[in-house]
Parts: C-alpha cells; sequence; structure tokens
C-alpha cells in the first residue's frame, strides 16, 4: 500500500528499512469519492497528502463565484495548502478530488512527530517546498509573458494525461481562458 510512498521518500535520502517502516507509520490512508472537497476555503488545512491513485485539484472561487484552478495534482505528487496546514490560519483554497482518489494524509502533529523521529526527512520537505515555489513562480511568470497557446502547450507538456482525466472547464479555468476558447486552441493545436 505505501510501496509508492517509500519509493518517494528514497528518492531525496537514503532510509534504513526500519527508518522507512518507521515514517510510512505517520501516514494515514484515506480514499475519497470522485468529487469530494477535502479542503474547503476558509477552513484550516490539516493536511498534507501523497497522492497514491487518483487526482485532485487545487482552486479558489473569486467575488463573483467564478472558480478558478491554482493546480492539479495527480499520482506521486503531493496536495496541500501549505500556509493554512503550516501556520493554522484559513485556507484561501478549497481542495477537491475530480477522480477517486487514494491518499496518505500527514497531520501537522504527525508530521512534527516524524520529523523529531527522522530529521533526515527535514531535507526531503525543503527540498519539496523548494520545487513547488520554483513551479509556481514559473507558472505566474507563463501567464504573465506568454499567449494561451503556448500556455496550452506548456499544460499538454506538464500534464500529459490530465487532458483526459478532467473536465476542460477546469482546464480552461487553470489557463485563465474561457471553455470556449480552449476549445479552438485545442483544435488549432491538433492542426498544427
Amino acid at each position: 500500500m505505501k510501496n509508492e510512498l517509500k519509493k518517494y521518500l528514497e528518492r531525496f535520502i537514503k532510509l534504513s528499512d526500519n527508518e522507512a517502516e518507521m515514517a510510512l507509520e505517520f501516514f494515514e490512508y484515506q480514499k475519497f469519492p470522485k468529487n469530494t472537497l477535502i479542503l474547503r476555503s476558509g477552513d484550516i488545512c490539516n493536511f498534507e497528502a501523497y497522492i497514491k491513485q487518483g487526482c485532485a485539484r487545487e482552486f479558489f472561487t473569486d467575488h463573483k463565484g467564478n472558480e478558478h484552478t491554482v493546480e492539479f495534482a495527480i499520482e506521486d505528487w503531493w496536495i496541500s495548502e501549505i500556509n493554512s496546514f503550516e501556520n493554522q490560519v484559513p485556507s484561501q483554497v478549497s481542495i477537491e478530488t475530480l477522480e477517486e482518489t487514494e491518499m496518505l494524509m500527514l497531520s501537522l502533529e504527525s508530521k512534527k512527530q516524524l520529523l523529531e523521529a527522522i530529521p533526515a526527512l527535514e531535507r526531503m520537505f525543503r527540498i519539496m517546498m523548494q520545487r513547488h515555489v520554483h513551479a509556481l513562480k514559473k507558472r505566474l511568470l507563463q501567464n504573465m509573458s506568454r499567449n494561451a497557446m503556448d500556455r496550452y502547450k506548456m499544460f499538454l507538456e506538464q500534464y500529459p494525461t490530465v487532458v483526459q482525466r478532467v473536465p476542460q472547464y477546469h482546464i480552461a479555468s487553470y489557463l485563465g481562458i474561457s471553455q470556449e476558447f480552449l476549445s479552438k486552441l485545442r483544435k488549432r493545436n491538433m492542426d498544427l
């Protein structure tokens, strides 16, 4: 059940068999049906989650009631609202499963205990955070400097399997365009 997470951890640090088994004990397995809101905007995020199987998205709703997808998370990725989780403040985003999704979840208390038990994992979480910040900055710069077609092509490169797995209106909201314009981009991209 937790073999995927063990392999993930070992990409960053070398763990003894005993440390690896101990680390996995801090995670709780959860299975969520499709379209489950596992974090609601305004609530405090109580998890960091490794996605074993499935797909989820992080999104916010603007003052007009329009949803804007911030990111997608699929197998072997993590999802959380880090500011809310780490600082125990209300979340500005919501997290929803887009497929039946299996996660290995870590509570804040469990994370603290895990890092006390295996301090070397601090490095893994630091690297994960650095990569996340880099990805968000890259996306922000792309949104500011690239046209919609370029953003769509970059989305296809970053999330090659997501296109078939999620509704097109979520992809459109991620790209910051209308669903109709996304349809035009998809057709134009196929014609190239």
